[in-house]
Order: structure tokens, then C-alpha cells, then sequence
């Protein structure tokens, strides 16, 4: 009777024995992110696209931490929003570049100009909030661990940005990866999706030079109007259009005349070249372009077309002819101009004014409108009393 029982004993001991050994051995993979990080990479490594921001996530934060109330708000473009365009390898923004780094890089990176009592006040978010954070933005995928994402710092390697990226297809997902201890609510921004928008979707344009672009230019299409005469006049590298009893001139920018650094660190170029992009046409260092006072931008496709991009429309414009018409462009206004700028260096003639009296001419400082933020901001008025045998005089002048 003893025999057997012992023998049962000893069989579930073995079992007991090798269940252990087959459930300890090996521990179980993690398991991996939908989206490798050598697959953001290489979408983002296509300098062909520009990735602009179209969601925002927004939460409350309190001294418990954050919020699982979360709000998605659209952004339209209207707003100017940041944008991510990679160029010569790095991916910038706002003209300032970054270079991807490692999860564990970024970490010690962010933290290591902190004292350690800051230090102690900020904290990661756990993978369940950045995958809560990648579904409100419309992912159809989940990451496994923080390190799935892409992190990025200045070449420098002294600024980080406080966001994990990663990028599939045409989108691409920002989601904030650290907060700090808050004893106040306040409203903390979990994170962003952009979508790529391809540059040169639409023909790129063609070097010309400036002295072929003179001449009258007619949008065949445009309800004419005060404000809009549906009519450019070009000559001498600027741009002439006449709203309401003002004609109005702006700078002809060949851009092949700027230092590609230049450019790339101008915000005001990068605000135009976002505005080209998002209507399918590029904006790049070797482009002639112009703007005004209203916000457009003009980009010369060649010698013979010029569009007009902005306010959610792109309006072609023709030459129709290579002379101007005195009724357009008269040779008193062309004098003042001229003079004008020989008269007062480091100001332009931006307007001429004719109502009821003489002349009012607006000075500014810039007609650059592609590369300067105060292009066509009016800083004085100038009166003219009279122009005999080509020379004009100055009756009163005026800072604004």
C-alpha cells in the first residue's frame, strides 16, 4: 500500500518541478512597437515633404498629476502653426535644427543642467497615457516602451525638446513624454499629430531674371474690385498694384541672392514657405517672390506666369503685355519713388496716396516682404507740394 502512494508523490513532485523550470527559464519578450523607430526615420529623412500641425491634445494638470480628460482641438493653417520640414539631414523648426537621439541620450540630456530638487519635481509619462495620447490623435497602432519614440536635441546637444516622435505613413505623432509637479491647475499640452504635405506637388518654378518680368500682369479670373484690381504692374524689380487711392509697391526678392543659412534662419521665409506648401507649390532658395501689405505671397513661375497665394486661394496672373500704361503706372509716381529713396537712405517708398490734396507718400523701412517681418509698416508720411523739371519738394513730413 506504501509503494504506490510513494509513487504518486513522486510524480507530482516532478511535475511541480518541471512546470517550475518551463515557467522561469525564458522570460517573455516585450513586446515590439507596430512602427520601428528606423521606419520614422526614414519617413522623416524625405526632405520632399513638410510636416504641418493639424491636432492638439490639451489636459488638465494638477498636483495629482494628469488628467485623463482629455481635449483635441483642430488647428487650422490659418494660425501659423509650427511646422517640421527635414533639411540636409536635419529636422527643423523654426529655423532652428535638431538630430535625433537615443531614449536613454535624452533622458540624461533634459536632465542633466537641472539641480536635483528639480529634478525630483519632474516625471514620465507611463506608456498607457502616451498610447491613450497616440489614439486620441487617430493612431491605429501602440508602443511597448518610451524608447519607441524618437527624441530630438540641437546639434549642440544643449537643447532637447520635452516630446517622443513617431511617424507612420503621412502622419506624425508629438507626444509630450515628461511634465513637472504642478501645485496649481494648469493646462498641459499632451501632444500634436502633423501630416506631411508634399512639396512641388504643383510645377516648381523656373529661374527668370528680374529684368524679363516687366511689364502688366492680369488675373483674367478675379472679380475686380477697390481693393482688388485683378492687375500687377512689374518694373525694375518691384511689384506695383493700386487698392482703393493708394498704389502700392513691394520688393522682387531673387532669393539665388541669399546664403542658404540665411534663408533657414529667417522665420519671416519660413512663414512664405509654409504658405507656398500648403498650396502645393514651393517656395525655395532659388525662387523669385514678392508679398504686400495684405499678406499675400507671389512666386514667379517664369516669365510669364505669377501667382498670387493666400487667404485659402492661388490666383494666376498672365503678362499680358511688357510695357506699362501710364494710366498704371505714370511717370510722376515712378519719379517720386525713385527720388524718394535717393533722398532717404535706409527707407523706402512703400505708398502713394491721392485724394483731395497733394500727394502723401508712406515711407518704410523694408519692401523686403519674403525675408523681413516689418516690410511695408509705415513709419512716416511725406507730403509732396510740387515736382518741377523732374525734382520733387517736400512740404511736410510726419512719423506715424
Amino acid at each position: 500500500m506504501r509503494k504506490p502512494i510513494l509513487i504518486a508523490v513522486f510524480l507530482a513532485m516532478t511535475l511541480l518541478v518541471g512546470c517550475h523550470t518551463k515557467t522561469t527559464s525564458t522570460p517573455p519578450a516585450r513586446s515590439k512597437s507596430s512602427v520601428p523607430r528606423d521606419t520614422t526615420k526614414k519617413i522623416l529623412a524625405d526632405d520632399s515633404k513638410i510636416w504641418l500641425s493639424k491636432k492638439q491634445l490639451l489636459s488638465q494638470q494638477t498636483s495629482r498629476g494628469l488628467s485623463e480628460q482629455i481635449t483635441v482641438s483642430n488647428i487650422t493653417q490659418q494660425t501659423a502653426p509650427k511646422q517640421w520640414q527635414m533639411i540636409k539631414g536635419q529636422l527643423t523648426n523654426q529655423s532652428v535644427s535638431y538630430q535625433p537621439i537615443s531614449f536613454k541620450k535624452w533622458q540624461h540630456d533634459s536632465r542633466r543642467s537641472l539641480i536635483k530638487s528639480y529634478q525630483k519635481t519632474l516625471h514620465l509619462i507611463t506608456v498607457a497615457q502616451a498610447n491613450t495620447a497616440l489614439k486620441k490623435l487617430g493612431a491605429n497602432f501602440k508602443i511597448s516602451h518610451l524608447s519607441d519614440f524618437i527624441f530630438l536635441e540641437t546639434k549642440t546637444g544643449q537643447v532637447t525638446i520635452n516630446q517622443g516622435f513617431i511617424a507612420k505613413g503621412n502622419q506624425l505623432y508629438a507626444i509630450s513624454t515628461q511634465y513637472r509637479d504642478s501645485n496649481e491647475p494648469t493646462t498641459f499640452n499632451r501632444g500634436q499629430l502633423f501630416t506631411s504635405h508634399k512639396i512641388a506637388a504643383n510645377p516648381t518654378a523656373k529661374p527668370v531674371t528680374l529684368n524679363h518680368l516687366n511689364g502688366t500682369w492680369i488675373a483674367a479670373d478675379t472679380t475686380t474690385s477697390a481693393n482688388d484690381t485683378g492687375k500687377m504692374m512689374v518694373k525694375d524689380g518691384f511689384l506695383y498694384q493700386q487698392r482703393y487711392d493708394s498704389l502700392e509697391r513691394s520688393a522682387i526678392q531673387d532669393l539665388s541672392q541669399y546664403s542658404l543659412m540665411t534663408l533657414n534662419q529667417n522665420t519671416t521665409y519660413a512663414a512664405q514657405k509654409r504658405a507656398a506648401a500648403q498650396a502645393d507649390y514651393e517656395l525655395t532658395p532659388k525662387s523669385i517672390a514678392s508679398g504686400d501689405s495684405i499678406g499675400y505671397l507671389y512666386l514667379f513661375m517664369n516669365d510669364h506666369v505669377l501667382l498670387r497665394i493666400g487667404a485659402g486661394q492661388t490666383t494666376s496672373y498672365q503678362k499680358t503685355d511688357s510695357q506699362l500704361a501710364a494710366s498704371d503706372l505714370s511717370q510722376t509716381n515712378q519719379i517720386i519713388f525713385k527720388q524718394l529713396d535717393q533722398q532717404k537712405p535706409g527707407e523706402a517708398a512703400s505708398t502713394i496716396t491721392v485724394k483731395a490734396g497733394p500727394a502723401v507718400v508712406g515711407m518704410s523701412k523694408s519692401l523686403k516682404y519674403i525675408t523681413d517681418a516689418t516690410a511695408g509698416q509705415i513709419t512716416k508720411d511725406i507730403v509732396i507740394s510740387d515736382i518741377q523739371n523732374g525734382q520733387i519738394s517736400i512740404a511736410s513730413e510726419s512719423a506715424q
